[in-house]
């Protein structure tokens, strides 16, 4: 979820009226009365949201602590080189959230964690995610976003003995499922799946289980798939945060072939929204396409991208641009993903909130404002802070 940049060397659905009833009524301004879903918001939930150290799981945490606070919230990750505990130390003390250091992988762990925390819902965000990763080791891959996700579907399925009333599981996704758009066209949620990269084939064959134990165990479920996502806390080998760094150290900009990729970019607060919205009102069974409306090719996102800044580090106009680097093309690069988001816009009342103009400033705000931040994860320092924290305790 998300283009990469190259790594540098040296460093469908079944559908049934069965609606779930957890909701939040803000999100639901200005949508028609008849499809609003009159229920008891501030009723208490157990959620498991795994992958919330990452990326996007950080900003999904954030949003939720803050915004139900009633709601038991725990974190389960791994910690990988992405994850980072960093990126929640403005929650980290809120009195109904906790983290979890755990895999995914570990059938046993998953049960021992569901038998002692009796959740009622999982937000199951934890994957790996970069396409040359995955190129370089599918194997790992095929554990965590395969394996992985099979583990948490048959531990819910134990757990909730089904009794599936109040339960959800949402199952955040990608869009590279759906391949490469040549011939224009947008991307929707009864698009065939056609994967080019170990990557998506892994992400698509998780949706594909998440809806088999749909269908086949009648577990509720809700899946999205979603655009690139950019915005702070973002570990720098994708794309924006990797040339923000280059840029302010002086490195080269690598760019996979002439940079004529197409990319659909979601802020990540927004993506984070979303969520919570499909989390709340989505209906059981279905798919939701979460997109940024805003498509860009590879080689004009790093022009603008230089232009910011160029303004914000007081160079001459044009010269970051002369660190852009041309390299040899990533192996069955997907050259167009667009997605259509109308059905979330729609049914839930969601849209982005923000240009990709002011959400690109505000994160080249962020990184510029947070140098530690970024210099941490690249050495793995932040991984000292999870020591302090966790493990002498």
């Amino acid at each position: 979820m998300g283009m990469e940049a190259p790594v540098p060397q040296d460093d469908k659905q079944r559908p049934n009226d069965r609606t779930f009833v957890f909701r939040a009524p803000e999100e639901l301004d200005g949508r028609p009365a008849q499809k609003r879903i009159a229920t008891n918001n501030m009723q208490s939930r157990t959620i498991l949201i795994t992958g919330g150290a990452g990326f996007i799981g950080s900003h999904l945490i954030r949003l939720f602590v803050n915004k139900y606070p009633h709601y038991r919230i725990v974190n389960l990750d791994a910690l990988t080189y992405a994850g980072n505990l960093e990126n929640l130390r403005d929650v980290e003390q809120a009195t109904k959230y906790s983290f979890i250091k755990a895999d995914i992988r570990d059938a046993d762990v998953l049960s021992q964690l569901f038998a002692e925390h009796n959740f009622d819902s999982v937000i199951h965000l934890a994957a790996e995610s970069h396409v040359d990763r995955s190129i370089s080791n599918p194997m790992a891959f095929v554990q965590t976003n395969v394996i992985g996700t099979v583990n948490l579907l048959n531990v819910a399925k134990t757990a909730w003995k089904g009794k599936f009333e109040g339960k959800r599981f949402y199952h955040v996704s990608t869009d590279e499922v759906y391949g490469s758009l040549h011939d224009g066209g947008f991307f929707t949620e009864e698009t065939s799946y056609d994967p080019k990269s170990p990557y998506s084939a892994s992400k698509g064959a998780s949706d594909h289980f998440v809806r088999a134990y749909g269908n086949t165990y009648n577990l509720p479920f809700v899946i999205s798939n979603c655009s690139n996502n950019y915005g702070s806390h973002q570990f720098p080998e994708k794309l924006i945060p990797l040339m923000i760094h280059n840029l302010r150290e002086g490195k080269p900009l690598p760019v996979y072939g002439k940079g004529e990729n197409v990319r659909d970019w979601l802020w990540v607060e927004d993506h984070a929204r979303a969520i919570d919205v499909v989390f709340h009102e989505g209906k059981d069974g279905e798919t939701y396409n979460i997109g940024g409306h805003n498509e860009w090719k590879n080689i004009d996102l790093i022009h603008v991208l230089c232009s910011v800044m160029d303004k914000k580090l007081g160079r001459t106009a044009g010269e970051s641009a002369k660190q852009i680097t041309y390299v040899t093309d990533r192996a069955g690069h997907d050259l167009r993903y667009a997605i259509d988001a109308s059905k979330i816009d729609r049914e839930l009342g969601w849209k982005p909130s923000i240009t990709f103009e002011d959400g690109l400033e505000q994160t080249v705000d962020w990184y510029l404002a947070n140098d530690q931040w970024l210099r941490d994860v690249t050495t793995g320092a932040y991984r000292e802070y999870y020591d302090e924290q966790y493990a002498k305790r």
